[in-house]
């Protein structure tokens, strides 16, 4: 077996959700950090991450749960075959139960492949802190059914079905199960891409460029679609398992995003607007990343700021930030922009404001920067005179590629309440 098992883990246990025994390991953490739950992928087990999951413990500092899911490692078996809905019940009815037993209320999900795509699922659906996916499925694409097909080609005669045996109670079910599935007609229609424009809280999509189950569509299409920020990692030389494949620049990647998202605001639905009671003070909120073009710049420039080092290159190549850069005026409108993208005013629930404070401009911003706006909510408070209504102070910080702040200011925005209490 790998160098880690199950009895490497500081605890290990049975969970039993709706009367099925899950098997689940934990590894200590920081007990005021997000518990990182990870979930495996379609051939997967606790003992098949390995020591990936006190590695991703060490590095972030978090609590760690790993478990299997029915049919798999050393978990009760199957009593019935696949449904094409099979991800969507373990996302939606067996992970919920199984965080409310464990006692976990928002975690941070890490899934590989199957896995991933429970993980995106249950994200669109439950508050999670963040979402972590290695090679996930969002839709079903050619170039996995072809991959799966071969592989059940060569698997009869070998042994593949011993050695898989050393992570599975029934490798036979555990493979067929899977395999069965995906190969069916009726599965080609799988497609969670609607689930995905739900997700609002941050997401972490890592895909290798050599990965012989899905294309970089599969994260692209998170990108495009989810509400949330998405931060995408690209590893070459590295196939389906990117943990495996690339596991250090996989570890710095979380480490970085939990990093990141230990303070943000956790699970929020967006879609509808954030009424003032929707608010939490100290939260953090993360806007898309927005690259900023030249001729956007020198566009704004010309109209608005018309000074040389935003519109004249021979004149700003020459001067002290060695080529155009953009009009601090342009980069807060941006960051206001970025914000109200996000639709947490959605539905009309902002009514103006009195106005902007505190505004600096610490870093330029150059050509094809891409930025994000870091929201904090500083206060929100209902008005005295008019409770149906309140005062919401949002602080921004546009930051770069790099993690630079380069504009901050604070907003200061009436809200209307949901209720007039």
């Amino acid at each position: 077996m790998g160098t880690d098992t199950p009895r490497s883990a500081d605890r290990v246990c049975i969970v039993e959700v709706a009367g099925v025994a899950l098997e689940v390991s934990q590894y200590a953490g920081d007990i005021h950090a997000p518990t990182i739950v990870l979930l495996h992928e379609g051939l997967g087990s606790v003992a098949m991450w390995q020591n990936f999951p006190r590695r991703v413990a060490a590095v972030t500092r978090c609590p760690v749960m790993v478990y299997s899911r029915r049919g798999y490692g050393r978990s009760a078996p199957r009593a019935e075959p696949y449904g094409i809905d099979f991800m969507h019940k373990e996302a939606l009815e067996v992970l919920p139960e199984l965080l409310r037993a464990i006692g976990i209320k928002v975690p941070v999900l890490l899934g590989h492949s199957d896995g991933g795509s429970i993980a995106l699922i249950h994200a669109a659906a439950e508050s999670v802190a963040g979402v972590i996916v290695m090679a996930p499925h969002i839709f079903v694409e050619g170039v996995g059914v072809n991959s799966i097909a071969a592989l059940c080609d060569t698997v009869d005669g070998t042994n593949f079905f011993a050695r898989l045996g050393r992570y599975h109670n029934d490798p036979q079910h555990a493979f067929r199960g899977w395999s069965n599935i995906w190969l069916s007609p009726e599965f080609r229609a799988w497609d969670i891409r609607a689930e995905i424009a739900l997700i609002s809280a941050p997401v972490m999509a890592i895909q290798g460029e050599l990965d012989q189950y899905g294309s970089m569509a599969q994260i692209n299409g998170i990108a495009e679609g989810a509400r949330g920020p998405v931060e995408l990692l690209k590893l070459p030389n590295c196939g389906h398992s990117p943990h495996r494949d690339q596991t250090e620049a996989v570890l710095v990647g979380v480490r970085s995003f939990v990093n990141r998202i230990g303070s943000y605001s956790v699970g929020a639905k967006l879609g509808n607007g954030r009424y003032l009671e929707d608010f939490v003070e100290g939260e953090v909120i993360i806007s898309k990343p927005y690259k900023l073009s030249k001729h956007e710049i020198m566009t704004y420039a010309e109209s608005y700021d018309p000074q040389p080092i935003h519109i004249d290159e021979s004149y700003a190549s020459r001067g002290p930030f060695g080529g155009v850069i953009a009009s601090g005026f342009q980069t807060i409108s941006l960051a206001f922009r970025l914000f109200v993208e996000t639709g947490y005013f959605n539905d009309g629930v902002s009514m103006g404001g009195p106005g902007m404070d505190e505004v600096r401009w610490l870093v330029p911003v150059y050509p094809d920067d891409e930025l994000t706006n870091h929201v904090t909510v500083l206060e929100a408070r209902r008005s005295k005179s008019k409770p149906d209504r309140g005062i919401l102070r949002l602080g921004h910080e546009l930051r770069n590629q790099k993690g630079e702040i380069c504009t901050t200011g604070s907003t200061v925005t009436i809200v209307k309440a949901r209720t007039e209490g």
